[in-house]
Parts: C-alpha cells; structure tokens; sequence
C-alpha cells in the first residue's frame, strides 16, 4: 500500500519573524507544551479503556479509509461498525489518523503527530471509535509515517526558530540531523531512495537540515529522534491502536524497537505489524525482525494471486507456489495479506473515482475474494471510497464470502491449508482447509475458466470422508453427496463452492 501523489501547497504556515528574546522565552509553548498537554488528556482515559485480546490468525476483512483525502468523520464510521461488522469486516485500517496534508500522498506526510487530521473530527472522536470498535471485537490498524514529517509541521517550525536563537539540545531542534557543511555524509538509514534524501538549506535556522521525502526525516541512529518518536508511537498505542502498516521500513537494528518491539510490549492486544512494501520473499528475515505480517506476494495494487490465475500469467501449480506463502507464514506465527484490486492515483483514481475493475467484475471479484480469503489471507478492500461505488450485488456476495469465512473457523488465517488434486485442467483448483483445533473441515473448489465447467476432485488421502453430504457454507442448504473418492461439481464460469466436510487427519 503505498501513494504517489506529491503535489502541495508550499506556503509557510508562519508569517511572524519573532526576535530571538522573544524565542527564548517561548520555545516549548509553540510545539512542546501543545503536544504535552495533549498527551496528558488522552493519555488520562486510557485506564478504562477496553482491550482486545484476540488474534489477527482468528479473523478477517479488512476495510481500509483514505479518511484524510476523502474527508471522512470518525463519528460518521463509528455510527457504522455495526452495519459494517455485519457485512464481514472486522478490521479497520486508516491512511492515517495523525493530521496530515491531504495533498501530500493522500494524508500520510505528518503535519501534527499528536492530533488528527481536523476534517476527521477530534482525538476524542478517534478515541471513542477505537473504543467502539473493540467493543464489537474489530480492531483499528494505521498506515503509519514515523520516518519523517511536514516541513510545514508547528513541531519543525519551532525547531527552526530555536536552532536559529542558538538552542541546540531542546526536544524539537535534537529531533533533527543539522549542520553547517551540506557536503557532509547523510544519515546511515534513509528509508527511501538516494534522490528522497538530502541537506535541505532552512532559511529560517540558518543551517542545513536533513531532508527525508517531503520533510525533515527522523535519524532511527540519532538519540533526539528516538526519544521523540517514541513519544509518538506511545501517544498512539495509548489510543488503543491494533497494528501500524509503517511506512516505507526497513529490516535494522535502529528500527526494531520502534517497529516490533514497543508496539508489541507497551500495550497488550495483539498486534499487526507489517511494512508498507513487505513481501513473501523476505517472510524469513521478517519473522526473525519480529514483523508478523506481509503481502502474499508483493506490494502491487492491480495484481494478486487471483488476477495471475484469471489472466493467464500462472496456472493452477503457480497459483498452489502463491498460496504456500501463507502457509510458510502461518509456520512463522505471522500473517500474508493482499487487497481486491485497487488504486489510489489522484487523477487516475481519486478526483475522477475510477477503479481498476475485472472484465466481469460482479462474478469475479466476488470469486477473488473466495480464493484469497478462503485460502486464509488477510484480504479486503484497498479503499472505503471504492467499495461504494460498486454494485449493490457485487457487495453483498462479496460481503457473504467475508461473512462466511469469517463464521467458519476452517477459513480462518489459523486454519491449516492442503491443495486437493483437482485434474489437469489449469484453470481448476482445490484446497482443504482445517480448523486449528482440528475439528471443523472445509473443501473448496474452484473454476477460474470464463466458462461452466465440470471440476472433478481426487480425495484419495485428503482425509474427506467419501460418503457424506457436504454442507454448504456459502449459499446455505446442502451440497451435491461425495460417493466415492472422486467427486464432481459443475461450477459456472468463474465459479467456486465452499463446502464443510467430515474429515479425519489427511495421509501424508
């Protein structure tokens, strides 16, 4: 998940030159004393806030809001999370809460870290959607930016007036990498590419700060910044955030305690914890770091398992390669994720609300969501604001398959995954699913051609019993009887079944 939009509004938020008497004698009243107060007042009704202990392997839906862009109120969402819960989301994700530019990549640069975006409403109207939401057992994650700030931001600005007045150790000016030589090497960890990183000239201090995308960029090596971001991180976990998508991240050292182990130690529900551009191919070394979730496959917003599956990019072994992703993650403790196609370009996507679709979007979306989230991937829509705009009936089968995997507890991220044989067509496919207490069984069966097509499965071995009715969990009533380990259902194009079987241990 990720936005490429980088355009803004380049006035200053400050027109007042203040003197450097005056400066001295109000250093910490521009930005600290701001920040301070507000972190003692939210800070003040976390005691009697209520925890979710349940795991992130025992659910799924994700909803993501673009709330800055989009200007969405969290009083309005709150309202919402029953109706929501209803139609299978039980995670919430926000881009971001803190306020942000909507015209820097959509809200995620950091104008204040310690209020929210005021379009939004109040840090009291985040707190009581927080609030809310673990009260109907969902949780509330953020894309969060912890690797710099808006130039623009009150906190910068004052750093740039006390540097300028000869302050060198306070909380803002220590926040930041300084110097006089723009020749100088730049920080160790830059969380970017080479032309996002810089000494920026400050007119203002009169000296040259390190510039990091659009602001100045927080040194993970440097102490000031430690301190300073873990006040934030604090701040936020304090409001009872689930898990943080950190932007950009890398896997070091200086980021560990910021990206893994704070947020896991400081406050006790179970967290997600991934990287914005985290991917299978790392699942080993992000394990080890202490992340718990990434993408099935890579941070791509038009193409998943599915889309390669339908398009013809892999057959039915290349799509089994892309599933045992979230088997080597579930071996790990961990999580693989991926979102329905989307996009969030400005002109592309936002300002004309155009999103990418599947040539036939109502029958194929709905059939995405059967194969990743039934195949125990975290899986949901990219944006809110798209998700409205489709089809009444595109939501609601859509929303049933959320329904159903999440009443299920072998669809669930914990249960245990199997590939059936399902012949030799390549755009066939099947899978067993076990619940983690081995007492529920599903079977899924797939048809990704563009026409009805006879699917016939080998249950020789898979442990299904050979002579049963299956239920059927997706529409309800019962499924065609298994007589025999060879079993046959005819699927329209682009159609799957999800059925609950009885089954014992599978032979291996």
């Amino acid at each position: 998940m990720r936005s490429s939009r980088f355009g803004k509004g380049l006035g200053s938020a400050f027109g007042l030159v203040l003197s450097a008497a005056v400066l001295a004698s109000t250093l910490t009243s521009a930005a600290g004393e701001t920040q301070v107060v507000a972190a003692k007042q939210h800070a003040a009704k976390v005691s009697d806030r209520p925890v979710d202990n349940s795991s992130f392997q025992n659910l799924n839906g994700f909803m993501w809001f673009y709330n800055t862009y989009f200007d969405y109120k969290f009083s309005d969402i709150e309202d919402d999370l029953r109706d929501l819960k209803s139609r299978g989301i039980r995670v919430l994700g926000f881009f971001a809460p803190y306020n942000g530019g909507k015209h820097w990549c959509d809200g995620c640069a950091p104008y204040d870290f310690y209020s929210v975006p005021p379009q939004n409403g109040t840090m009291e109207d985040w707190e009581s959607l927080v609030d809310a939401a673990h009260k109907l057992d969902m949780k509330v994650v953020a894309y969060f930016a912890n690797i710099y700030m808006d130039e623009d931001g009150l906190f910068f600005r004052t750093a740039e007036q006390q540097y300028a007045a000869g302050d060198r150790t306070s909380r803002e000016v220590a926040s930041f990498r300084w110097t006089d030589d723009p020749t100088d090497p730049l920080p160790r960890l830059q969380n970017g590419p080479p032309s996002f990183s810089k000494w920026e000239f400050s007119e203002e201090a009169g000296a040259y700060y390190w510039k990091l995308w659009f602001g100045p960029g927080f040194d993970f090596d440097l102490p000031g910044a430690r301190a300073e971001l873990e006040r934030i991180e604090k701040f936020w976990l304090d409001t009872g955030l689930d898990g943080f998508m950190w932007d950009v991240g890398r896997v070091d050292e200086a980021m560990r305690y910021f990206a893994v182990e704070l947020p896991k130690t400081y406050t006790s529900n179970d967290k997600w914890l991934t990287y914005e551009r985290g991917g299978s191919a790392s699942a080993d070394a992000f394990a080890e770091f202490g992340l718990n979730a990434w993408f099935n496959g890579a941070d791509t917003d038009t193409v998943n398992d599915y889309t390669r599956i339908v398009d013809g990019t892999t057959d039915a072994d290349g799509l089994e390669a892309g599933l045992a992703n979230t088997d080597r993650a579930r071996e790990l403790g961990a999580t693989t994720h991926t979102w329905s196609i989307w996009g969030d370009e400005e002109f592309t996507n936002l300002i004309p609300h155009q999103y990418p679709t599947y040539p036939n979007d109502e029958v194929m979306r709905v059939q995405e969501a059967a194969l990743l989230a039934g195949a125990g991937i975290h899986y949901g829509a990219g944006m809110y604001d798209q998700y409205t705009r489709w089809s009444s009936k595109l939501r609601s089968n859509w929303e049933r398959v959320l329904r159903t995997v999440n009443a299920n507890k072998a669809l669930l991220p914990s249960a245990d995954r199997v590939r059936v044989p399902a012949g030799s067509d390549p755009k066939a496919y099947a899978m067993r699913r076990t619940s983690e207490d081995g007492r529920q069984t599903a079977l899924l069966i797939y048809n990704f051609n563009s026409t009805a097509t006879n699917v016939t499965v080998d249950l020789t071995g898979t442990g299904i019993q050979t002579r049963q009715t299956p239920k059927d969990l997706y529409n309800g009533g019962r499924a065609t009887a298994i007589n025999g380990t060879s079993y046959t259902v005819r699927l329209p194009a682009y159609g799957f079944t999800m059925l609950e079987v009885s089954a014992t241990a599978p032979r291996t």
